[in-house]
């Protein structure tokens, strides 16, 4: 059996385009790890905000209580 060189070449050219495939895939995986790491970040932050602000209100609340008794 005789390979012919245009189905060498067509196999070639088939593996490259699925090389190029893994390699984007990949790539848009390992990216979308990242941004999901960076939005779990960004969320630790806020929910930090958030029982600090929870904090401020209460003292504040507190405050207005122990004010309201002064008078």
């Amino acid at each position: 059996m005789i390979i012919s060189p245009e189905l060498i070449v067509s196999v070639i050219i088939q593996l490259i385009a699925i090389g190029i495939f893994i390699g984007v895939y990949k790539t848009t995986i390992s990216f979308m790890q990242q941004q999901i790491q960076e939005l779990k970040e960004d969320m630790r932050k806020y929910n930090n905000i958030l029982e600090r602000m929870i904090r401020v209100e209460q003292s504040t609340k507190s405050a207005h209580h122990r004010l309201d008794a002064l008078e």
